[in-house]
């Protein structure tokens, strides 16, 4: 262990260095008591012998020295600092242990000088037990422990070895000796004391990894689509999923051991209690068991599952455990099933050789057919040969037409394969896709006499190719067009409308609050509605209408008109109206809700995209103004949707070219008038001028723009107050806003509390003012968390706007408020006559005061205004009176200048009159 600065202190984790402060902040005052008395005593013991300069004068100024330092001492015990003022105060302890053991040394040695040589023994001893003493009481920090040893028994114990006394000598050599035995305890005692700190953290880490592993697992386990268990080793279920009850219907407490058995199907125990067997027999030897069975679900039915397990062995190779899932196969077998079955079909198809071999006399209107007609075309009659017109008559009346006049080219010579498809009515009354293919044979003079060839049924490729086009044109949940179909649809009507002097509406909707079903009911319960909304929207639109699924909650109607009409708002109301009546899933009733968007093709529209994209704007608009509602396109919500692409572009170029920039406004006590403070508010820099928040609007409702920006602003605000440290203005604590989306993250609070920490600044120099909208929805807990977690650090939570919001009273105890804002809107109608607003002014003023919260007024311009609140007893006032918005560079000369008694005979002169002109308009 080597005793220096540089390891102890400027090498010390943050843990050591709270840790030693800690010890040192109780055992420094001690030690410096320790030394005051034995100082009193030395005196005491030397008074009379020495000049009384040396007796009393010198300890005097020891001892004064001595109470500035435990004064400075006592008074640290107030604070928490950071790493680095603690490595300060450390390094400061060091120096002051040099120079007060010195000086108590050397006074030590003035005295043994001086004194009688009969003391010389007692005045060293006094000096040595001292400097131990104080040394003990240093154990924490064993450089200055090693310092007070050193400087203060140094000099008295040099002047006992080297004096020309045996005895006196004896006693230097045995105080050098006992030094040596304290140092090396202190350097134990600092080790064992640092092993310590560092097996706390080793085991803190190791508790959070182990609860992060748990939780982990546990998240696996509940997300898991498969079913994990855990066996014994004798094969016995110890620990089952939870998605085993929603399965099967059956507790987990009540499947443990093999009680699991009972789900299995009766034809299949036997052999999974055959495989599982087989597998404990020969798990020693890298066995495993891998069974297909069928399982009883909750509602009676059978599924087929696959179990696979592998065991869990130990250092002997004896079986611990086994671990295995459960996985659903049932649509698996079900395909294998279906392969097998189709495999037997066409192996019997084949051997009855499949295709229908015909033979077709052109002459005699004959046609032998082979024995496939029986089985394929079902006419076991036929195999005694049919007429023509017995095969035409059975010919799609669709297809009759194209398929004889192919029989009319036959004469062209060239011709000598015929080929064609059409649909043929079997014997079951069920027509067959049939592929024929021929080959004429002529006669000597060229002219077709035969026709041989093939009948192949095709109808169940027709079929499979049809589920093919339905999968690429409907939704596989709802079986409404999906977006492919939709698009071809709406070009068309689009189409169709240019051509006959027609009309095309199109109508987008949205399901409200279509995700938190899902996070509350499940996904089971999303599809049943989904389902449940399209068929609702297919009963009730228009005749000829299209309705079809966009994707997720979204639904379009395509509504074609013969004449220059669309469905009036009242008749889309009504349309949502039928389709949002409440339904039934699970024996819970869920609530229908939908927002609607509508263009008109040609007015709104002239193409698909276009048509498509400002009725999607309508929906935008509709939703803002809440759920249920229908908003038609008008051109504005256009030019709004490019001014808020705008105003998105203006943010990010501005936060890319670095014109971000903070404007401060100062917050005045009512009671004292002073100025307690600033709120940042955002401005940046356009090639027209300053700008506000205003303008860049839509950017502040963007997750990522405005996290930035917020980001920006508290390393402007940081910036600036470390200037104003510097230059020793203290400005008070300066607010800046947080926006919902910084709270997204989840890490909000590390961003603002990490750059304070790397700046050195307190946490409560920063106060974060969130608007009510912060406190509702999914983000709640992560704001509550975040505010708890900057509140517990210092940092102040303001509660903007207040009164204007969604939140209720019981977000004031839920989260950590200390501050409410009474919004501007309440303010700037304050008067004689409009007692609603006063009203409410005062009603938040004296709720705040009952829950021991500091109120704001914000936008204070008149002096009456500024008398009305701080006579209903607001705190602090905000407003065009105090000061408009400023720069950093202004803000130091309006502190330095504040005058506390013009802004109390402002309000004071607001008590009897009103007046609209503002008195500081500093910036």
């Amino acid at each position: 262990m080597k005793f220096s600065p540089r390891n102890q202190i400027a090498h010390g984790s943050a843990a050591v260095l709270q840790a030693q402060y800690s010890a040192l902040r109780t055992q420094i005052p001690l030690m410096y008591a320790l030394m005051a008395v034995n100082m009193l005593f030395l005196a005491a013991a030397t008074y009379g012998e020495v000049p009384f300069a040396h007796s009393v004068g010198v300890p005097g100024v020891l001892c004064m020295l001595i109470g500035v330092r435990t004064a400075v001492w006592l008074f640290r015990r107030k604070r928490n600092p950071d790493p680095a003022r603690i490595r300060r105060y450390l390094l400061g302890t060091v120096a002051a242990s040099v120079l007060m053991s010195s000086a108590f040394g050397g006074w030590g040695y003035l005295l043994m000088s001086e004194a009688e040589p009969v003391r010389t023994t007692s005045i060293a001893l006094y000096v040595f037990v001292g400097s131990i003493s104080c040394c003990y009481c240093l154990h924490a920090l064993p450089i200055a422990g090693w310092c007070v040893l050193l400087f203060g028994a140094l000099p008295v114990t040099g002047r006992l070895v080297f004096s020309s006394d045996t005895y006196l000598t004896g006693i230097g050599l045995t105080f050098f000796v006992a030094s040596g035995v304290i140092l090396r305890s202190l350097a134990k005692s600092h080790a064992a004391f640092r092993e310590t700190l560092h097996s706390r953290s080793e085991m803190g880490a190791l508790i959070d990894a182990l609860q992060s592993s748990q939780e982990h697992y546990r998240h696996s386990v509940e997300l898991n689509p498969q079913i994990p268990w855990i066996t014994d080793r004798t094969g016995a279920v110890i620990e089952l999923s939870p998605r085993w009850t929603k399965l099967t219907g059956i507790k987990n407490e009540d499947a443990l051991g093999w009680r699991w058995t009972a789900a299995v199907h009766p034809d299949d125990l036997p052999h999974v209690q055959e495989v599982w067997a087989a597998a404990l027999l020969c798990a020693d030897a890298g066995g495993y068991a891998d069974v297909r069975y069928r399982l009883q679900l909750a509602g009676g039915d059978f599924r087929w599952f696959r179990a696979r397990a592998l065991p869990r062995l130990d250092a002997d190779g004896e079986i611990l455990s086994w671990y295995g899932n459960l996985e659903d196969i049932h649509d698996q077998v079900a395909a294998e099933q279906a392969v097998q079955a189709s495999e037997e079909r066409y192996r019997l198809a084949s051997l009855a050789t499949n295709d229908v071999i015909w033979d077709v006399s052109l002459r005699h209107d004959r046609i032998e057919w082979s024995g496939a007609a029986a089985t394929v075309l079902g006419y076991p009659e036929a195999l005694n040969g049919t007429s023509c017109k017995w095969w035409v008559e059975r010919l799609h009346p669709e297809d009759r037409d194209r398929v004889l006049g192919q029989f009319e080219n036959l004469d062209a010579p060239d011709l000598t394969q015929w080929t064609q498809e059409f649909r043929f009515l079997a014997g079951d009354s069920a027509y067959l896709h049939l592929v024929a293919r021929g080959y004429v044979v002529r006669d000597a003079k060229g002219k077709p006499a035969r026709l041989i060839g093939s009948l192949q049924d095709v109808t169940s490729q027709k079929r499979y190719e049809e589920r093919l086009r339905q999968a690429a044109h409907y939704d596989a949940l709802t079986n409404l067009p999906n977006r492919s179909l939709f698009s071809e649809r709406l070009e068309s009507a689009l189409q169709e409308a240019r051509l006959h002097g027609g009309q095309v509406q199109l109508i987008v909707l949205d399901v409200d609050r279509f995700k938190a079903t899902n996070d509350t009911l499940g996904h089971d319960a999303g599809d049943a509605l989904l389902c449940e909304i399209a068929a609702r929207l297919l009963e009730a639109a228009p005749a000829h209408a299209t309705v079809a699924r966009l994707g997720g909650d979204e639904f379009a109607i395509i509504c074609p008109a013969a004449q220059q009409t669309n469905l009036e708002v009242s008749a889309v109301q009504r349309l949502l109206a039928v389709v949002s009546e409440p339904m039934t899933f699970n024996g819970r009733q869920l609530d229908v809700s939908l927002s609607a968007g509508s263009a008109t093709a040609f007015c709104e529209g002239q193409n698909p995209e276009e048509l498509h994209k400002n009725a999607d704007l309508a929906l935008y608009a509709a939703k803002g103004e809440g759920s249920g509602q229908v908003c038609w396109f008008r051109p504005e919500l256009k030019t709004a949707a490019e001014r808020q692409t705008q105003m998105l572009y203006d943010a990010r170029e501005a936060l890319r070219d670095d014109r971000i920039v903070p404007f401060y406004q100062p917050k005045v006590c009512l009671r004292s008038g002073a100025c307690l403070g600033f709120e940042a508010l955002l401005r940046w820099h356009h090639n027209r001028g300053l700008r506000s928040p205003g303008a860049i609007g839509a950017a502040l409702n963007d997750t990522d723009v405005s996290s930035k920006l917020t980001d920006r602003m508290i390393e402007r605000v940081i910036a600036d107050l470390l200037f104003w440290q510097d230059s020793g203005v203290d400005v008070g604590c300066i607010a800046i806003n947080g926006a919902p989306g910084d709270f997204q993250r989840g890490d909000f609070a590390d961003r603002i509390l990490n750059r304070l920490a790397h700046a050195g600044l307190a946490p409560t120099l920063l106060e974060l003012e969130v608007t009510e909208s912060v406190f509702v929805g999914q983000l709640a807990e992560t704001v509550s968390q975040t505010l708890a977690t900057l509140s517990e650090a210092g940092v102040k939570i303001a509660l903007d706007d207040f009164g204007t919001g969604y939140a209720s009273l019981t977000h004031l105890k839920q989260f950590p408020v200390d501050t409410l804002k009474i919004d501007r809107s309440f303010i700037s109608r304050l008067d004689a006559r409009d007692r609603e607003d006063a009203a409410i002014v005062s009603a938040v003023i004296h709720l705040a005061k009952d829950l021991g919260i500091t109120t704001v007024a914000e936008g204070i311009e008149t002096p009456f205004q500024a008398a009305h609140v701080a006579r209903q007893g607001c705190d602090i006032a905000q407003g065009f009176l105090f000061g408009r918005p400023m720069a950093a560079a202004h803000v130091s000369d309006v502190v330095l200048n504040w005058s506390a008694p013009s802004v109390l005979s402002v309000i004071a002169s607001g008590m009897h009159a009103r007046g609209r002109d503002p008195i500081l308009t500093r910036g």
